[in-house]
């Protein structure tokens, strides 16, 4: 058991596998943690599809922080599914 076990945990920014993002995920999927991913544009979609898939398949939401409504339904979604984050 890792010390992230039962913890949930939002990861942003994951560009590709060289990503410090992904590395991040990687380090707390591996200590149990459960995640949810963002991805900015459909451009990085597929690339944050692979990683969620990689590390246990939590959900993968869009959302730019330049746009509220985006950071607001990512928060709703995870509250519907976590319950809080």
């Amino acid at each position: 058991m890792g010390f992230m076990q039962g913890k949930r945990a939002l990861i942003v920014g994951i560009a590709s596998q060289r990503s410090i993002a992904w590395g991040i995920a990687e380090a707390m999927y591996k200590q149990g943690a459960e995640l949810a991913f963002t991805y900015q544009g459909e451009k990085l979609r597929s690339r944050v599809e692979e990683a969620a898939a990689e590390f246990g398949g939590g959900p993968v939401l869009p959302c730019d922080v330049a746009h509220d409504d985006q950071i607001d339904a990512v928060m709703a979604e995870l509250g519907q599914r976590w319950g809080h984050l």
